[in-house]
């Protein structure tokens, strides 16, 4: 019995998940719990920095950070650049999986809610 079962046995009426930055990952997880009939809300994390991108794909359990993550995180030098690359990929992902989940829950990075909402501005290029 999947773990979701028994919470929704025992009352729970939403599912979030851990935060997604492997959109696959998340298809196979809304794929084995799709008999599911509570709402999934994705989490959505930016990233500050890579070692941010490093310390959640190696150290968090559940979470994965793809290798093209990775790179572009990689590529950044300051904290500013982080902050702005990490925003622009939880974005991303928010538009590729904003039709597919009821909701999502979006985090600030290292507090800064204007990063936050910039993340839900669905008409940013």
């Amino acid at each position: 019995m999947l773990p979701i079962v028994w919470k929704i046995e025992a009352g729970a009426e939403y599912m979030i998940t851990q935060p997604v930055f492997d959109i696959g990952l998340l298809e196979r997880y809304m794929k084995r719990v799709e008999h599911v009939k509570i709402p999934l809300l994705c989490g959505i994390w930016p990233l500050t920095s890579y070692r941010n991108a490093e310390f959640m794909n190696n150290e968090v359990p559940g979470p994965s950070v793809p290798t093209e993550i990775l790179e572009r995180m990689g590529k950044t030098s300051t904290r500013e650049e982080g902050l702005e690359e990490g925003t622009k990929i939880a974005h991303e992902t928010l538009q590729r999986v904003r039709h597919d989940v009821a909701g999502v829950q979006v985090a600030a990075p290292m507090g800064r809610i204007d990063g936050g909402i910039s993340i839900l501005d669905l008409d940013r290029g």
